[in-house]
């Protein structure tokens, strides 16, 4: 039995995770935090578990003490935790440690995650973004990412603070964080510019992928690329679709698949695939599970 802490276990993604962590058999959630709800069981704030565990205060001690500890806190805060954390495994959902941990995408960065003790869960957009170009990297010059995502990903407190409300929102136009884990996964040879939006959904990611080539290259040569990389992926238990049609969000949400389609070339040679998550669980949740499988060896 592994035993598991999640500290932050009241936000959007911290709840699905803690859900999804209830249901695993060879898994023993032990310890759960929130700087909140302290003392408050979490029956009490998540009606639709039935647990007996209550939200603690952060306990160093007890947590070294477990298999695996997941940090769910808002940017900025793992670092002030993380490095107390020495004797445990570690997945951080958070952005802190993706340019120096092992970065997790497991349908990139198997055999890293394998052998690693801490992983850094992928930013939702990178996620959605990487799915969509990685497989064809190599014959890529410039790729323009446009993404939409429901208002989730801004964190619980999301429509108090925006005005989301029969609404789409740009920002961060040219400088959102997601774009230098992108960059950094596709590689130097690589430009990358992204923009992303949100709206009035709760969840769910679209990722429109404009892709100039290197080079012209025929449409059948492309999606054989995709089919290639994702049917002899080495993470055997990837939930990524390849599909000829135009994905549509609302067949990934609540769930942790991942839908890569919509690849057409216009009359500038410019490539165009979409690809669709939902935020909170390949984005976040459901990848953390996936990455925990893979440390543990219960993929």
């Amino acid at each position: 039995m592994i035993r598991v802490g999640v500290i932050g276990a009241s936000g959007h993604a911290g709840t699905y995770l803690l859900r999804m962590l209830l249901a695993l058999n060879s898994i023993r959630v032990e310890l759960i935090t929130s700087t909140t709800l302290v003392g408050k069981r979490v029956s009490e704030e998540i009606p639709d578990l039935t647990s007996d565990l209550s939200f603690e205060a952060i306990d160093f001690q007890k947590l070294n003490a477990l298999d695996v500890v997941f940090i769910s806190v808002p940017h900025g805060k793992s670092k002030e935790i993380a490095p107390y954390l020495k004797d445990c495994k570690v997945i951080d959902l958070s952005a802190d440690y993706r340019a120096t941990k092992t970065y997790g995408l497991p349908e990139i960065f198997y055999e890293e995650i394998k052998s690693s003790s801490f992983v850094a869960n992928p930013g939702c957009y990178a996620t959605s973004c990487l799915l969509a170009a990685y497989p064809i990297r190599d014959l890529i010059s410039h790729v323009i990412f446009d993404c939409i995502s429901g208002y989730s990903g801004a964190g619980k407190n999301a429509k108090d603070k925006f005005d989301y409300e029969q609404n789409i929102l740009a920002y961060n136009l040219v400088n959102h964080f997601h774009r230098h884990e992108i960059s950094k996964t596709l590689g130097a040879h690589c430009k990358v510019s992204f923009t992303p939006h949100v709206t009035d959904v709760f969840s769910g990611i679209m990722c429109t992928a404009h892709i100039i080539l290197k080079e012209p290259t025929a449409l059948p040569a492309i999606k054989k690329c995709y089919q290639n990389f994702y049917s002899n992926n080495p993470y055997k238990n990837s939930q990524v679709t390849v599909i000829d049609g135009i994905p549509s969000s609302k067949d990934v949400v609540h769930s942790g698949k991942s839908i890569v389609g919509g690849m057409e070339i216009d009359e500038h040679g410019v490539l165009v695939v979409i690809s669709v998550i939902d935020n909170l669980m390949k984005g976040a949740a459901y990848q953390a599970i996936e990455n925990l499988k893979i440390m543990f060896d219960l993929d």
